[in-house]
């Protein structure tokens, strides 16, 4: 490694020095500007103050109540007062009253002289007023500054507003005084331009200081540096003799020695740290492949029991646990019902509809209500083991809650004949396991209720089929056949040989009709036959159930089309007597209908409003 590349230690305590004298300089001087201009600020809002509180008192509120439009008696008069206390300022920029109303604040007498731009006429609206104007309006009892200096294209500006009073002491307005911040603006660029010089003239002075500081400071650092090096390029027996005499630095030189006599030890520790580590990591590698592989297993199973019982199989066989088993809440959700084992003991359990309750029984109903993992590290002492005669050999156990979005499905359950069999690696890698395993069950429920569900959908879709032909054909079926003498209508015939070749028409399931075929010669039907009258037979189906539907919609259509026309003939008519002859006649004009009543009451031959229509 080149260590030339990096600077020494000296200039980068050089550097710091400068640095950190640099920012030290820098913040006072920004302390000292930030200072001097809210003094600035200060001076010009208390001035402000003080001018709108004298302008205030000089305002004549009746005088103000008695403006009505620019240009008469009482708006010159007021106009003529204002615009003296905006010349008694140079820095003073408006000088301008104000009421509120319904839609808010308008100007009553901008102060300003004949032809003079930028000054609000009488009654135009204040379109964008200062938060402390728009909020103490009404409620304003002295003289307010805004808080905030405004700056736009006429200028930089502080505002203030006090409360006009009328003879009454009623308050009729607001008096507003602009003052321009130009003036302090111009003071604070000025006290910023000799601060910062100040600032860069001390600059060179601080970087000769660092550096004379950093040499001193280097020096002993230097000679540490260069025993560390000896010692580490295998110098275990090299001692520092010349101690430096800051505290610091000799308490450093001790640590050196003190560090050389005990790195063989240090080294023999590491080798033996290393060794448990590379053994750690080896389990845990090999305990990630086997749960991995459980995982692709446990994908490939779709049906709920064989999922289970392929995991809790696999489990033991490749952890080499004592007992696996998975247990299911109920759907009270009041028990865990032990539902696969892998040992011979949770096998009897299962035969003996083994259950815990939640939140009451065992290691399983702790984990089952508190939705967390447990560790039993030795069960005979745990507080919430629950003994268990059929698994007599347990030492240590761990559960582990199957949640799949928020909700508990059940409970993986994993014990040893080993005590404190556990640890934090394998609980990681068996809550991953547990993780993947919810996802999987969860997955097999679904698509059990997927199953279940489209087959009662195709029932129902059968069912229906059903009764729509049953509705169409009524009690007759249609027939038609062909012969060497053409096509004829007829009725189904029973009467078939024993060389016809009778295929069904089916349709969703339900059977709909028929073809029935016969040979000239009388020879057999091969499975090509079949096969390509089975395929007709099946398009058959499909194409009268089209047009059974297209029938069916053009119906709705029709009737769905008179019945808008009725409407818009109904709508048009203004008369009671002429809308019910409309009606019993349009009625009685429909396919198929023979007379035609419409009335108007409970009984039609005592109600006056009564048409009927015969056809």
């Amino acid at each position: 490694m080149n260590t030339n590349a990096y600077p020494t230690l000296r200039t980068r305590v050089a550097v710091t020095f400068i640095l950190l004298a640099t920012l030290f300089g820098a913040v006072v001087s920004a302390a000292l500007y930030i200072d001097f201009r809210n003094e600035l600020y200060d001076n010009l809002r208390r001035r402000l103050e003080t001018i709108t509180t004298l302008a205030g008192l000089q305002q004549d509120g009746d005088l103000l109540l008695k403006v009505q439009a620019a240009g008469d008696e009482y708006f010159n008069r007021i106009n003529e007062q204002n615009l003296k206390i905006r010349f008694s300022d140079p820095d003073i920029i408006y000088v301008y009253t104000m009421r509120k109303d319904e839609q808010g604040i308008y100007f009553v007498v901008d102060a300003g002289l004949p032809g003079e731009t930028n000054i609000a006429a009488f009654g135009e609206r204040y379109e964008d007023p200062g938060p402390a104007l728009a909020s103490q309006f009404f409620t304003m009892t002295k003289t307010i500054v805004e808080p905030e200096i405004y700056t736009d294209d006429y200028g930089t500006f502080l505002s203030a507003y006090t409360p006009i009073y009328a003879s009454d002491g009623t308050k009729v307005g607001v008096l507003g005084v602009d003052i321009s911040a130009d003036t302090i603006r111009a003071q604070e660029r000025a006290y910023l331009i000799r601060i910062i010089t100040i600032f860069l003239s001390a600059v060179p002075f601080i970087v000769l200081a660092g550096f004379l500081a950093a040499g001193t400071l280097a020096r002993p650092i230097i000679a540490l540096r260069d025993a560390a090096r000896k010692i580490s390029q295998g110098e275990l027996t090299y001692r520092i003799s010349q101690i430096p005499h800051t505290r610091e630095l000799a308490e450093l030189a001790h640590d050196f020695n003190r560090m050389t006599s005990n790195l063989h030890e240090l080294i023999t520790e590491l080798e033996q740290r290393v060794a448990e580590r590379t053994a750690n990591l080896t389990r845990k590698t090999e305990q990630l492949r086997t749960a991995s592989f459980i995982a692709r297993r446990t994908a490939e199973v779709q049906d709920l029991p064989s999922l289970l019982d392929t995991v809790v199989n696999l489990i033991t066989e490749r952890f080499g646990f004592y007992h696996t088993g998975i247990f299911l809440i109920n759907e009270t959700g009041e028990e865990a019902v032990l539902q696969a084992a892998s040992s011979e003991g949770g096998k009897r359990m299962m035969e003996k509809g083994h259950a815990l309750a939640v939140g009451k029984q065992g290691i399983v109903g702790y984990v089952a209500a508190k939705k967390q993992p447990h560790i039993a590290f030795d069960v005979g002492t745990d507080a919430v083991f629950f003994n268990n005669p059929d698994l007599p050999l347990t030492r240590s156990e761990i559960a582990l809650p199957l949640i799949i979005r928020g909700k508990v499905l059940g409970v993986l359950d994993i014990q040893s004949d080993q005590p404190q069999a556990f640890n934090a690696d394998d609980l990681d890698i068996l809550q991953t396991l547990a993780d993947q395993l919810a996802v999987a069950i969860d997955n097999a429920r679904l698509l059990d209720e997927s199953r279940a569900a489209l087959m009662q959908l195709e029932a129902l879709t059968g069912v229906r089929t059903r009764e729509a032909w049953y509705q169409k054909l009524g009690k007759e079926s249609l027939a038609y056949t062909y012969t060497p003498l053409g096509l004829r209508a007829e009725k189904p015939s029973s009467d078939e040989g024993d060389k016809t070749l009778k295929i069904p028409i089916t349709l969703r399931g339900q059977k709909i009709g028929t073809i029935t075929l016969a040979r000239r010669d009388n020879t057999t039907w091969n499975k090509l036959d079949e096969d390509l009258v089975r395929e007709v037979a099946h398009q058959v189906g499909l194409a009268v159930e089209n047009i059974r539907l297209l029938e069916e919609a053009t119906q709705r259509a029709r009737q769905e089309q008179t019945v808008g026309e009725l409407a818009a003939r109904f709508s048009q008519l203004l008369d009671v007597d002429t809308l019910l002859q409309t009606a019993a006649r349009e009625l009685g004009q429909l396919p198929g209908v023979a007379e035609a009543s419409v009335f108007i009451g409970e009984f039609p031959e005592q109600t006056p409003a009564y048409r009927r229509v015969k056809r």
